[in-house]
């Protein structure tokens, strides 16, 4: 193999008629006269010269501006970080510079170089060398050595121009050395442990191998705005789904530039580009432009890397496992299953190696969105993604999720599993239709809805719910256990109308028997459809029963049976007097504490409740809300109104400072339980801490009860989203908190914040209805604050 310290005899030759040969030559003919060759290869013609024609390196300077820059790039954005780390990359004069800029293919390495060399780089001569072997790094010298002094080129073979650059380069300084695309670092590791000064740029997929020889910058995808700057720059007409292209294309910069590309050549608009990629992804992803380089696709780019991974049939396994997860924070536990650790260990090091992943720690990885998207996609031409490899990584995809599920949805213990692999689970479904879900996808789906819907993301859950529902029904039958446990998790948050319920219940207990506790379960949720129809009688009769049933079979301590307990008291709400609700809530808050510990779930619901009935405010407060629980549904708005027109009436201002005033030790104590216990993301969390904004606000500390409703509003749609019923409560409770504070500020942003959710369309109810309480939102602020410059001569 070729390389700066490969020392093959290199042959020369002199005199007037003169030939040189590498080797495999037979007969060559010199003479006057002669015609013919016999088996001549390699034979290198060399014009006469005496040896003391070829000048000393060190004595030679290089011609003043000398580059062979393949390109100066004229589109280029962002890159501050990276350019003045190469700015501040200088070291000490005389001594010897490398940086290799690594990452994905694709990212941008060879732009930077290129950009860097031509407009900020202080050196000349600036080479550029491909460095893809050792034998293109040996030519890239060999052509700097003819360069500098072209007339070597007449009588040297490339061997000698290459020992003569690595010579000039040795006793030369202030020159740029840039080698492009280093597929090994060992290629390159000889030329740059030879010399002493001057300066070396390299680009390379490669992350690892470079400790001791080359400073690493590592090249991450443009910001959001530089990906849109760049596609705009292109393809200025493609219209407002710019940013929605980049973001799809998770603002790698190659595909970008294509993707603009073939907006501007073909005429199309940036959303129908959008719907080209997720209709015809195979296509799109080794489109090139006219005169484009077909090589250099998203396709082909990536296609090179997963051949250097051949001979590691484990990496290309994981790496078309992972394509059908979440692209962020990949529990490396989840690969367990393919392989022994040593082999899943080396095969994700060298994914990382080739920048086709990212390690963050130990524990997890990373994998850009868009090498997901083309290892998903089916490629006849490529070996690696045929149509069965990617058909089995998606079902290795789901197995492995499976394996790793915890055995419990409802125990805090293990939520912090759960929601490690709830984004990766949501990711598996939403990159297919229900039609390709097997048996374990669906149950997957079930399962891991259940969680979402302790976690109250309820719109995720229902989704996860209803695709695992469906898909064990068409594959088992409405007869199997497995579908009728699917069906009781789907329809704890989704009733069911009262006669499929009972039918449902009825299957549940003819299947499994009605002493199981599955069947048990299927009644107990009738309760809430009972509920739904408005036969509350059937409803506390059905509950009662349940819970009887519970304690036989499970015992009176078993977590289930206090929840039914539980549920016995939410039926009692709308019928009970407050104060035996109280006593109730007394009772089966001591059997939770004994049972479940303080700071159990059900113990923390628990506790609200009893502290909402212990005191005689208390009660007057919640008594609106209980009043409207057996309201026909017509009826609950005018029920709740009396309520609390009764509720003005009767509530005293200082005893409610006063009652509130005492109960913030409580609500503190919850809100630390909560946040222990159930995690900040949690909703009963979100709610703990809008009751302590509540009961800041009727102590009148409006500071504080501003801080803590902003909190949980900002909490609630960074972790349940914006069309989560809680962060629209919460955003609601800000909303008053800040009527009652008269702050103008926080007023103001909670209308703009329902009037973008509003045109988002993320509310999930009727928009009209929406509409004007956000206009009567508005209308309240402005009143209040009309009032207080009245009063005060001005507003916050």
């Amino acid at each position: 193999m070729s390389g700066v310290f490969d020392r093959r005899p290199d042959v020369a030759a002199s005199g007037d008629q003169a030939a040189a040969a590498g080797r495999d030559i037979g007969t060559a003919v010199t003479a006057p006269g002669a015609i013919g060759t016999q088996h001549i290869e390699n034979l290198t013609l060399l014009a006469a010269a005496a040896p003391d024609a070829v000048p000393p390196a060190a004595s030679v300077d290089a011609p003043q501006g000398l580059t062979n820059l393949p390109e100066r790039p004229r589109l280029f954005v962002g890159r501050t970080r990276e350019l003045d780390l190469l700015r501040a990359g200088g070291g000490a004069e005389g001594s010897s510079v490398a940086q290799v800029l690594h990452g994905l293919g694709g990212v941008g390495k060879t732009t930077l170089a290129a950009h860097w060399a031509a407009e900020h780089a202080p050196y000349s001569p600036v080479w550029w060398i491909p460095g893809d072997s050792r034998a293109a790094v040996d030519a890239g010298l060999s052509s700097l050595a003819a360069a500098v002094v072209p007339a070597l080129a007449g009588y040297m073979q490339q061997g000698q121009l290459r020992d003569w650059a690595l010579q000039w380069l040795t006793t030369h300084t202030n020159w740029l050395v840039v080698l492009d695309n280093v597929a090994d670092p060992a290629d390159v590791k000889p030329l740059l442990a030879a010399v002493p000064h001057g300066r070396f740029l390299i680009t390379s997929r490669r992350s690892t191998g470079w400790h001791g020889t080359a400073e690493r910058i590592s090249l991450e995808t443009l910001e959001p705005g530089e990906a849109a700057e760049l596609f705009a720059r292109i393809a200025p007409d493609a219209g407002d789904g710019i940013p929605a292209v980049c973001a799809e294309l998770g603002c790698l910069p190659l595909a970008v530039e294509q993707a603009a590309a073939y907006c501007l050549e073909t005429g199309t608009a940036a959303d129908e580009y959008l719907a080209l990629l997720a209709d015809y992804p195979a296509d799109m992803y080794t489109a090139a432009v006219e005169g484009g380089d077909l090589q250099r696709t998203i396709a082909r780019v990536w296609h090179v890397t997963l051949g250097r991974l051949a001979d590691d049939p484990l990496a290309v396994t994981i790496l078309l496992t992972i394509a059908w997860y979440a692209p962020e924070d990949i529990p490396r536990s989840l690969l367990a299953g393919l392989g022994s650790p040593p082999a899943v260990r080396g095969a994700v090091g060298r994914l990382a190696a080739h920048s086709m992943v990212s390690l963050h720690g130990t524990t997890s990885l990373s994998v850009h969105r868009l090498v997901q998207a083309v290892s998903r996609t089916p490629d006849p031409e490529d070996p690696h993604r045929h149509a069965d490899a990617v058909a089995g990584a998606r079902d290795t995809a789901a197995k492995c999720l499976v394996e790793l599920l915890p055995d419990d949805a409802r125990d805090p213990a293990l939520w912090p599993v759960w929601r490690t692999l709830l984004p990766h689970a949501e990711a598996l479904a939403a990159r297919t239709g229900p039609a390709a879900d097997g048996v374990e996808p669906a149950l997957l789906f079930s399962k891991v809805g259940e969680f979402a819907g302790e976690q109250q993301l309820r719109g995720r859950a229902i989704r996860l719910l209803s695709r695992g529902e469906s898909g064990l029904l068409r594959l088992l039958g409405p007869d199997r256990p497995a579908y009728l446990v699917a069906r009781n998790r789907l329809i704890n948050l989704v009733p069911l109308p009262r006669e499929e319920a009972l039918a449902h219940a009825a299957r549940c207990a003819r299947v499994l028997g009605e002493r199981h506790p599955d069947a048990i379960t299927a009644r107990y949720e009738l309760t809430a459809s009972y509920l739904e129809a408005g036969d509350y009688a059937s409803a506390e009769r059905n509950v009662a029963q349940v819970v009887r049933m519970r304690g036989r079979v499970l015992g009176e301590e078993h977590p289930d049976t206090l929840r039914a307990r539980w549920g016995a008291l939410m039926v009692m709400t709308g019928k009970e007097d407050l104060e035996t609700l109280g006593s109730h809530a007394e009772e089966l808050l001591a059997d939770c504490v004994r049972a479940l510990g303080e700071r159990h779930p059900l113990t923390l619901d628990v506790r609200v409740l009893r502290s909402q009935l212990v005191s005689e405010v208390g009660r007057r407060l919640v008594a609106p809300a209980f009043a409207t629980a057996h309201a026909h549904e017509g009826d609950r708005a005018t029920v709740l109104r009396a309520a609390l027109e009764q509720l003005r009436g009767e509530l005293d201002p200082q005893a409610l400072r006063e009652w509130a005033t005492a109960s913030l030790p409580e609500a503190e104590r919850r809100l630390a339980d909560s946040e222990a216990a159930l995690g900040r993301e949690h909703g009963d969390t979100i709610a703990a801490r809008l009751n302590m904004a509540q009961m800041h606000l009727g102590a009148e500390d409006f500071g504080n009860a501003l801080h803590h409703a902003r909190q949980a509003a900002s909490d609630a749609e960074q972790y349940l989203g914006a069309d989560s019923p809680t962060t629209l409560g919460a955003r609601m409770s800000l909303m008053f908190v800040s009527l009652a504070a008269r702050d103008a500020t926080v007023g103001l942003e909670t209308v703009a914040w329902f009037r973008r959710v509003l045109e988002r369309g993320d509310h999930g109810g009727d928009a009209e209805k929406l509409r004007e309480g956000i206009d009567g939102m508005a209308d309240a602020l402005a009143k209040a604050l009309e009032q207080n410059t009245d009063t005060d001569g001005g507003t916050e």
